[in-house]
């Protein structure tokens, strides 16, 4: 009898939201649920925080760079977009550019940039001419928080790039809170 409260299971807390284009769920065991609730709403938190300032075709920080880099201007931007883009530049660049979150424009004419997919084939000669201008995340130019290219076709899609910063921030977050198990 003295055995068998150490044969319970591990409380299990699950959480649940949609970000990214994708149903996102924290599951942490070992820890009571006033521990783990605050925990998992922090990284859903963040992860809302993240979706919402990088997405790329609602308005906000992200669109407005591509608007940007499309009208040829420079624009600035926050310290933590500028050091997103520095890793995703260097990552595609030890990549050898087969990552490369520059390609915005090609995901948008798949009709993926969109809250709702419409499957529909490119039009051939938009196809043609965004391969023409072989736009990519090398093209930007990075002054400390000023974003400039001298490729108008560049635009930024962080949709596949995001989703790892979002799982590491979500460990860091988790284990600041005292939680090795999720």
């Amino acid at each position: 009898a003295v055995c068998l409260p150490a044969c319970n299971k591990a409380p299990l807390f699950q959480q649940e939201s949609y970000v990214f284009g994708t149903r996102v769920e924290i599951q942490i065991a070992g820890v009571d649920e006033t521990q783990a609730h605050p925990a998992a709403t922090a990284v859903l938190s963040e992860f809302d925080r993240l979706h919402r300032t990088y997405h790329a075709w609602q308005p906000y920080e992200l669109s407005e760079l591509n608007a940007a880099i499309a009208n040829g201007k420079t624009h600035s931007v926050s310290p933590e977009m500028a050091a997103l883009i520095t890793q995703a530049q260097t990552l595609s660049q030890e990549a050898e550019a087969l990552f490369d979150p520059g390609i915005g424009g090609l995901i948008r004419l798949w009709g993926f940039q969109s809250d709702e997919y419409k499957p529909v084939l490119p039009d051939p000669a938009a196809l043609a001419a965004w391969r023409e201008a072989k736009p990519g995340i090398a093209d930007l130019h990075i002054e400390g928080n000023q974003i400039s290219s001298t490729n108008k076709a560049v635009a930024l899609d962080f949709g596949g790039y995001l989703k790892g910063v979002a799982l590491d921030r979500a460990a860091t977050l988790l284990h600041d809170r005292g939680i090795h198990n999720a």
